[in-house]
């Protein structure tokens, strides 16, 4: 007999429903800024909040996110739930740049990232994408 936990399907899908119909409830925000408790050190670049402007991702965002995703091995089934769909957008949303322009969020900041900031800005993106019908 098996000791692994099996996953309920069926409670699954009534927490995405809830979580659809609570997003849809809410007004269509556009953009989120993080703000750290205390400001969060990454490569050098101290940072004390980030601004992402989910509404400026195109379909080419879309497209480069999941073939970034198939090159490493994930499958995309639903955005608003596939985590490193979500990741994919946090980065290509950021508005955050360095002196010299160039993004300062990529996957491995996200990592990075303490669970609890990380989670806020997972969830703003599922938000958005669970908002637009997705």
């Amino acid at each position: 007999m098996s000791t692994e936990k099996k996953t309920d399907f069926a409670t699954s899908a009534e927490i995405a429903v809830q979580l659809e119909n609570e997003a849809k409830a809410e007004s269509d925000v556009l953009t989120y800024t993080h703000t750290f408790e205390k400001p969060f050190e990454f490569r050098g670049h101290i940072v004390a909040e980030l601004i992402f402007n989910w509404g400026a991702l195109k379909g080419a965002d879309h497209d480069a996110i999941e073939d970034d995703m198939l090159r490493h091995g994930y499958t995309l089934t639903v955005p608003a739930f596939t985590g490193p769909y979500l990741a994919g957008m946090a980065v290509r949303a950021c508005a955050n740049r360095d002196d010299n322009g160039i993004r300062i969020v990529d996957a491995d900041f996200l990592k990075a990232l303490p669970l609890r900031d990380y989670h806020k800005i997972y969830f703003s993106a599922r938000r958005f994408l669970l908002r637009s019908g997705s």
